[in-house]
């Protein structure tokens, strides 16, 4: 089995009428600051890299073309940019229609496009982790709490409440796509929904998560 890497990046904020979205800024390195987040990961692991826009921002900034230039300066063969035609309501409504417009069937990891860390990972159902008693400077409010039971299996999630010292860092693997499409059709219809409600269910239907720790976690909101 292999992995795709996805980072979704469709989120339409009133700011983003006016202002060029902060996740394409670029690093003092030259790097967009959206790609510096994914080169904590060993990406030779992942079959496939799928950078998900939309096409509102791509004709308003030409995204599409700087990350073009950018995936070839790091040379990433196997990356490519998806460009969303709709804007969508949630980060897990972008990650469904990449899968769907790619046809992709095997497990995916789904990588937020804000946070930097480094880490190892199996291809089985897992969350990124990070002890939040370990930042500097931290915005509590904005992330999301997993719970560990002595088996170090995940209990709970939760978005924006402390249940444990542990917070998700941008990360999520799901070892079978169809299944992650199966989740959001079921949960999608409620609306907008966070990656951890997908998460949520999958827990509550009995399904397995683990916790990866991950090192040198970076919140790029707070740089």
């Amino acid at each position: 089995m292999s992995l795709s890497l996805i980072i979704p990046m469709a989120a339409d904020k009133p700011e983003y009428n006016k202002e060029y979205p902060h996740i394409f800024n670029f690093t003092p390195d030259g790097t967009l600051s959206c790609l510096k987040t994914i080169t904590g990961l060993d990406l030779h692991r992942f079959s496939n890299i799928y950078i998900t826009i939309l096409k509102k921002h791509d004709e308003q900034f030409a995204i599409k073309r700087l990350l073009d230039l950018q995936i070839q300066r790091m040379n990433l063969h196997h990356a490519e940019v998806v460009v969303l035609e709709n804007v969508t309501s949630c980060q897990p409504e972008s990650v469904y229609k990449t899968i769907k417009i790619k046809n992709i069937s095997n497990g995916i990891f789904v990588k937020d496009a804000d946070s930097y860390f480094e880490c190892d990972f199996t291809e089985e159902n897992g969350i990124a982790t990070y002890p939040l008693d370990k930042l500097k400077t931290v915005d509590p409010q904005h992330k999301s709490y997993v719970a560990l039971d002595d088996q170090f299996y995940i209990t709970n999630i939760i978005e924006k409440k402390i249940i444990s010292r542990y917070f998700n860092a941008g990360g999520y693997v799901f070892a079978s796509a169809n299944e992650f499409c199966n989740y959001y059709k079921r949960l999608g219809a409620y609306g907008s929904i966070y990656m951890s409600h997908i998460v949520y269910s999958m827990l509550l239907d009995g399904k397995n998560f683990r916790p990866f720790m991950v090192n040198n976690y970076r919140d790029f909101n707070l740089i």
